[in-house]
């Protein structure tokens, strides 16, 4: 992770661990691979389970700054827990955040665009819960948007400030 920005006093000289620490790692880290996590699934009531789907995250952080994404691709054995899913971060938040979600019903061929927003002191990287819905007040669970079955996929993704 990148240091803090300094703001050089008059006459200092720039030099080359000054360069490094306050230009050349700023921009290697904006370039830098996406790191891989698993994210925790959990349901509210009884926790899902991803049985041959698969369930996958990625982030980046630059600073405090932390662009993440979540997919879940349901399986034939993926079963959908009881209660509202949360997924964990891969690094803890700052505040109550927000992100973007969409589920894709694959054999309707049918798209729901939803939310996600940080739920606060769940864990210590905290949650999302991801809502669908008129007013976004219906949290994601094993039926809604829909009745979720094989080949379904759930997307989060979006930028928050790091802790």
């Amino acid at each position: 992770m990148a240091v803090t920005p300094v703001s050089p006093s008059a006459g200092q000289l720039i030099d080359k661990s000054f360069w490094d620490a306050q230009v050349y790692q700023q921009f290697t880290d904006l370039y830098a691979s996406w790191n891989s996590f698993t994210p925790t699934w959990t349901g509210s009531s009884g926790n899902p389970g991803v049985g041959n789907g698969t369930l996958a995250g990625a982030y980046l952080q630059v600073g405090k700054t932390v662009h993440f994404r979540i997919a879940v691709v349901m399986g034939s054995t993926t079963t959908y827990g009881s209660g509202t899913w949360s997924f964990n971060l891969p690094v803890a938040a700052a505040a109550v955040q927000s992100a973007a979600a969409f589920a894709d019903d694959f054999s309707a061929s049918a798209r729901y665009p939803g939310s996600a927003w940080l739920t606060s002191g769940v864990t210590s990287a905290g949650v999302f819960r991801v809502l669908f819905g008129a007013g976004g007040n219906t949290g994601t669970s094993s039926t809604v948007p829909f009745t979720w079955a094989t080949s379904d996929r759930l997307h989060i993704n979006g930028t928050y400030e790091a802790s």
